[in-house]
């Protein structure tokens, strides 16, 4: 049996557009935030905009839990499902992966030595810089046949308010050790297992683990399952999720802050896997949703570009480290030495816009799809 057709949920191309576009920006300005001229006022305000988009990655992993859960709710032939999955992630995945290795080391030897090592950087999402989510996302198709599970039994608890707010707010406190747990235990600790591999799987590489991101999955896959209900909720939390969000919002910037050292912002304090940065981006994820809703409702020309965007979102998350790289080359010319959040923004600008056209340019080729993933429409 194959999973029902439904009419495809607008809002969340444009959240996954907002996200892809999240991504961008923040590859750019981390280009800029390690330069040594950087001045203090720059860095703070970098930091400030890195921190506004540090929900890209969650709202990844929330857009496709809701995804799942809305199309796989009642029928699941998991090993078509699972291959969709390895040719439409995995081998664009692959390709890219080479292609990177290449630009970084040249051209390999493909001896046993050379094999060896891509495929530790395949299995790890080391390639290059951005290509762990990659790593992290896939965990997620793996063992959605358990997360369905979960789901199936989650009528009994929906019917319930209370048993509902029980429930989420138990995940949440859950979550929230998590996230304390790899902020503030592991570094003090200086933690190290007894097991190489449970050293790698969950402290070394944690932020590629998908446990440490399963809250979002479980957000979206209600937001899925309940969809008319979640719109209501995040229609009716929008003037008290706005204090909130402004509140969290100042608490993060305060941590970011406090991490100053020589006048270097150091945004390794904004990661996603602390208890402040988990509330912030949740509060942030539902407050972006319902902006999401408004621009899809308005079929103007901003939803067609984020539409288009989050469409296109995989081929443009492979794609965009190249570009950027050519793209801080061509700022970099205009000698932005004192402007470098002007410099970034720019960069982030060309980079946008030049891979969603050379996405857009692959997906007309002859199996471009092996190259970008999905291709709309076909």
């Amino acid at each position: 049996m194959t999973a029902r057709r439904k009419e495809r949920i607008d809002e969340l191309d444009v959240l996954r557009g907002m996200a892809i576009l999240s991504v961008i920006l923040q590859h750019a300005l981390g280009v800029y935030i390690r330069r040594p001229e950087m001045q203090f006022a720059d860095a703070a305000m970098i930091g400030m905009l890195f921190n506004i988009t540090k929900f890209a990655v969650p709202a990844f992993v929330f857009v496709t839990g809701a995804a799942l859960v809305y199309n796989y709710y009642d029928n699941l032939d998991y090993p078509k499902f699972l291959w969709k999955r390895v040719k439409d992630i995995l081998l664009p995945y692959l390709i890219w992966s080479i292609a990177y290795e290449i630009y970084s080391n040249g051209l390999p030897a493909t001896n046993y030595l050379w094999l060896r090592g891509l495929a530790k950087d395949l299995l790890y999402g080391n390639a290059f810089y951005h290509l762990w989510f990659v790593v992290m996302i896939f965990q997620f198709y793996l063992v959605y046949p358990v997360f369905r599970s979960l789901f199936r039994k989650a009528p009994a608890i929906l019917d319930s308010k209370l048993r509902f707010a029980a429930a989420v707010g138990l995940l949440a406190a859950i979550y929230t050790f998590i996230m304390w747990f790899s902020s503030s235990y592991i570094p003090s600790a200086d933690l190290h297992a007894g097991s190489k591999a449970v050293q790698v799987i969950f402290i070394e590489l944690r932020d590629r683990n998908f446990i440490y991101f399963f809250f979002y999955f479980i957000l979206g896959g209600i937001a899925g399952l309940i969809l008319p209900r979640w719109r209501e909720f995040v229609a009716r939390s929008c003037i008290w999720n706005t204090y909130v969000l402004a509140s969290l919002f100042i608490w993060i910037g305060f941590e970011l802050m406090q991490g100053v050292s020589g006048g270097l912002v150091n945004l390794n304090y904004s990661t996603s896997l602390k208890p402040s940065m988990f509330f912030y981006t949740v509060s942030e994820i539902i407050f972006l949703y319902g902006v999401s809703m408004v621009i899809a409702n308005s079929g103007s020309i901003i939803f067609k570009f984020f539409s288009l965007a989050g469409k296109y979102s995989y081929g443009i998350y492979l794609v965009h480290a190249f570009l950027l790289i050519y793209a801080v080359g061509m700022v970099d010319r205009f000698s932005l030495t004192s402007h470098h959040l002007l410099a970034g923004v720019y960069s982030f600008i060309l980079c946008a816009l030049g891979t969603i056209a050379v996405v857009m340019l692959i997906s007309k080729i002859p199996g471009g799809k092996f190259l970008i993933g999905p291709i709309p429409g076909k």
